[in-house]
């Protein structure tokens, strides 16, 4: 019943809605800690027939880095279940919105990441991380790529083409045609 408790604290301490926390480990040596998440969804749609199903078909470990807590490294074990459509038979990993698909970390862990570079640089932010250069950058620069894809505006229908302002004035705000 304890550690049933002190699980439920953790999760609620990790503050990742979508997951469990099933585990806790320690590396006191390296100062990194494991937490072992399992998502909190028993099924999952599939991507090409868009078929709800429970079926499971395997479980994969994948291990994502996660925000700092306290002086450790926090990596996140993550158990992904793999499910097996009925309908088209396909397999498929349902996304889970805290995580980045290319990057392994998450997705809080590169808005702070964003944070700290764009306040400094990625070379002490990859100090404060305790990670490569290269692998903060690639993920920075994903990152930002990602970000200006979804918030990109809509392109507007051209109005005029080689006027200037003055000219439009004089005419009412109608261009001559081209």
């Amino acid at each position: 019943m304890g550690l049933l408790k002190g699980m439920n604290a953790v999760t609620q301490l990790l503050d990742l809605p979508e997951f469990e926390v099933v585990d806790v480990e320690e590396d006191r040596a390296a100062l990194v800690r494991r937490i072992v998440v399992l998502p909190r969804h028993d099924a999952g749609v599939c991507p090409q027939c868009h078929q709800a199903t429970s079926q499971g078909h395997q479980t994969r470990e994948r291990t994502v880095r996660d925000l700092p807590m306290g002086r450790y490294a926090t990596e996140l074990v993550v158990r992904e279940r793999q499910y097996r459509c009925p309908a088209c038979g396909k397999f498929f990993t349902p996304r889970c919105a805290a995580l980045q698909e290319s990057a392994h970390a998450t997705e809080r862990f590169l808005e702070r990441l964003v944070e700290l570079t764009r306040r400094g640089d990625l070379q002490n932010s990859a100090a404060f991380f305790a990670l490569p250069e290269k692998t903060l950058e690639r993920w920075y620069y994903e990152y930002l790529e990602r970000r200006a894809a979804s918030v990109a505006v809509p392109l507007q229908p051209v109005r005029s083409l080689g006027i200037d302002e003055i000219s439009r004035k004089k005419n009412g705000g109608v261009s001559a045609a081209c």
